[in-house]
């Protein structure tokens, strides 16, 4: 019985029902492709979706001719795609301006998210788009690294609470410069550490980057994780909501399909670093959904592994706070969502503000 409720709840990230087909129109055997696309054009108005369902329709219309080739939509969803990563790759070219300055003042620069995946060459990138450059720096360096970015134009758009104060009870903070008035707008995030939530101690932190590795991104010099850390950053990253939808995205399959496709994986190390970094839930929502949703072989074993660890505990919450509030429940979950994740920020400053007094 333990079992099983463990297994119903790490669902509660899975993707809705809309995110759920493209994804499954983008990675499973044609006939069942075609399927679930056209399912999901039957249901949905591609002027009404969400940036995250815009990434997976990019990506998937690669393979509108095979699945659907007579698709009335294909010309547009062709183009749609290669505005959007032509749009990407210049707003990320630009966003290289912020790595140079980092470096030119020697500071450490570790890679994640998107940057990193395409860094290390793990996913098809041909038609992943994305808006910005997700970096980490050390939290010794962070105070000179937002200043030395803020003095070059890259500030915090949202609000005016100073970038490091931000970071005081956040993962990081999102540096804008430029605009789209004179088409020179950049984004870089500026992280101290790989994942929204849980607060990751120094001693965490400090073995993560010694586990980097050596890479390049646009010529740049850099870290980036090693592939099984990224994995289980990409699951905790991948489960959380997106507002104002209240919704998942669904890249997160997608990359780590690829990466599986990809690599050879050692799944006790992902089982190991999930426990590290109280990622427990999330790594078997994300490689539970793949093995029964997409057909991806994740040996049962290392699943069993997963559920027998997690726990009913903070971490429990705090899986529950970051997942999305679809669904018949979603009215209550979206309540509940709500004051879990409240009480999950008090925890992360209450962890962080301490040790943040020395950035």
């Amino acid at each position: 019985m333990r079992s099983i409720s463990r297994k119903w709840f790490a669902k509660q990230a899975w993707p809705d029902r809309s995110t759920d087909l493209l994804i499954k129109a983008a990675v499973l055997p044609e006939k069942r492709a075609r399927t679930c696309w056209r399912t999901w054009k039957a249901q949905n108005d591609i002027d009404d979706c969400s940036w995250p369902q815009f990434k997976l329709l990019a990506r998937l219309s690669g393979r509108l001719s095979h699945i659907d080739p007579s698709c009335p939509e294909r010309p547009r969803l062709h183009g749609l795609a290669k505005s959007l990563w032509t749009q990407s790759q210049m707003r990320l070219v630009r966003g290289t301006k912020a790595i140079d300055l980092l470096i030119e003042n020697d500071i450490s620069i570790f890679l994640i998210k998107t940057a990193a995946l395409e860094a290390l060459n793990l996913t098809n990138a041909t038609r992943r788009v994305t808006s910005d450059i997700d970096l980490m720096v050390r939290r010794n360096q962070l105070r000179e690294a937002l200043q030395v970015l803020h003095a070059h134009g890259w500030v915090n758009p949202h609000n005016d609470i100073p970038a490091l104060e931000v970071c005081r009870y956040h993962a990081g903070v999102n540096l804008t410069r430029g605009s789209t008035e004179t088409n020179d707008n950049s984004d870089v995030d500026v992280h101290h550490q790989p994942v929204h939530m849980p607060f990751l101690s120094d001693e965490l932190m400090d073995a993560f980057w010694s586990s980097g590795q050596c890479v390049s991104f646009c010529g740049r010099p850099a870290l980036a994780p090693e592939p099984h850390a990224l994995m289980v950053i990409t699951a905790m990253q991948g489960i959380r909501r997106f507002i104002p939808g209240h919704l998942t995205g669904g890249m997160w399959a997608l990359d780590l399909v690829d990466f599986i496709q990809a690599y050879e994986i050692d799944w006790h190390r992902i089982v190991e670093l999930a426990r590290r970094y109280n990622g427990v839930w999330a790594t078997l929502c994300c490689l539970s959904y793949l093995n029964e949703e997409l057909n991806v072989v994740v040996p049962q074993p290392v699943l069993n592994e997963l559920t027998e660890v997690a726990s009913f505990d903070q971490s429990a919450m705090m899986f529950y706070a970051q997942s999305p509030t679809s669904g018949y429940t979603s009215i209550i979950n979206k309540f509940l969502r709500q004051q879990a994740l409240q009480r999950m920020y008090e925890m992360f400053a209450k962890d962080s503000y301490a040790l943040s007094q020395s950035w």
